[in-house]
């Protein structure tokens, strides 16, 4: 059998997760596969393969069954029970890219970090920067840690375990960013099964949703110096109610939401001017 009839045989909905699990197997990127179609399937292969994809037929995640997951070009470890990076977070990291200067240091604090794909990007992307990375979860921490280590940052990365803001009382920082759970409970039966195999407590933000924005936001300024921002994820019709949490309860001057390019709420910054 050759690669092209593996991969043909394949329903159309899970094509493409076989693309990229054969790109795995094939230690190779999925833009290669064309090059590859003529190849014949070695059985030992053929057994790997079918063995990933009828665990993909059953609702397990692409990223966990390989291992890794692409964000912002770039190949991180994910491990279950730690959340999937997704590709709406790049605009959360585009977006604070944008205020981040490439020629002046800065100290960013990201709460939640999960695989760490957002400070490792920041950092990778900005080499004056620093960044402290806080998550409550001990497997988070090390995944982050060695996520930071595969891609060379460790030295401007300080990976805490703690809740918020609790590891660094006392401590400002020129920006806090995150990409909390934002789903409401109401909505977790109408996940995908692939989505609901991640971690509930990653997904989950609470009853409404956006508990994480009510919590941090009266605590913000304590934590921003002068002329800082925070930058947050939100959920796709967060945008009004994220928006008077910065500003009544936060109390920053200035917050603007910025819309994915499916049209949906998913970004928020506020400035503490």
């Amino acid at each position: 059998m050759k690669l092209r009839q593996l991969l043909f045989s394949l329903p159309q909905e899970i094509r493409r997760d076989g693309e990229i699990i054969l790109s795995h197997l094939l230690k190779t990127k999925p833009s290669n596969l064309p090059l590859l179609l003529e190849s014949e399937v070695s059985p030992d292969l053929l057994h790997k393969f079918r063995t990933l994809i009828e665990k993909r037929r059953r609702g397990y995640p692409t990223a966990y069954l390989i291992g890794e997951w692409d964000f912002y070009g770039r190949t991180f470890k994910v491990q279950p029970g730690v959340l999937v990076p997704r590709p709406e977070t790049e605009l959360l990291v585009e977006k604070t890219l944008e205020l981040i200067p490439d020629h002046k240091p800065h100290h960013g604090y990201e709460i939640g970090s999960g695989t760490g794909v957002i400070s490792i990007t920041l950092l990778l992307e900005r080499p004056l920067l620093k960044m402290s990375a806080v998550d409550i979860d001990p497997q988070a921490v090390r995944l982050t840690q060695e996520n930071a280590q595969l891609h060379g940052v460790s030295s401007r990365l300080e990976v805490l375990e703690g809740n918020l803001f609790q590891p660094v009382e006392g401590r400002r920082f020129d920006f806090i960013i995150s990409n909390p759970p934002y789903i409401p409970l109401r909505e977790w039966e109408n996940l995908p099964p692939e989505v609901k195999k991640e971690k509930k407590t990653a997904l989950i933000g609470g009853e409404k949703g956006y508990e994480f924005y009510e919590r941090i936001a009266p605590l913000l300024k304590n934590y921003l110096k002068e002329g800082g921002f925070v930058a947050l994820e939100i959920g796709h019709d967060q945008g009004d109610i994220v928006r008077k949490l910065l500003t009544r309860e936060a109390g920053l001057e200035k917050v603007i939401i910025y819309k994915d390019y499916s049209g949906q709420d998913r970004v928020a910054i506020g400035w503490n001017l």
